[in-house]
């Protein structure tokens, strides 16, 4: 649990430096890994900061399509699952990595 905590203060951390650097963001990782938690500690700053936000690559595809190419001029947070999937997205964005899952506290 100590892990996770560590993990999800240093992506706050993150975040943070890219929202007051302008930086566009992508937070990729598995389930349950502290996206949904990070963006709703940061959902504030996000939104004063005019912040976009997507659920997956998708979901900021099917926004922002235009001659078959995905771009925008707005500043974005996507959360995803699968970083595969990025290559589609045109913008330069910071990139930040989820790795360790929350502990299932059931076992």
């Amino acid at each position: 649990m100590e892990s996770y905590i560590k993990q999800c203060n240093d992506i706050y951390d993150k975040a943070m430096i890219a929202i007051n650097s302008g930086y566009s963001i992508v937070i990729c990782g598995p389930e349950c890994s502290g996206k949904t938690y990070i963006r709703n500690r940061l959902d504030i700053i996000l939104r004063q900061n005019d912040y976009t936000l997507y659920y997956g690559v998708d979901h900021y595809k099917d926004n922002n399509k235009f001659h078959g190419k995905t771009y925008t001029d707005d500043k974005f947070w996507i959360e995803e699952i699968n970083k595969n999937t990025l290559s589609d997205i045109l913008n330069h964005y910071e990139y930040i990595e989820t790795c360790l899952q929350y502990p299932d506290m059931s076992n």
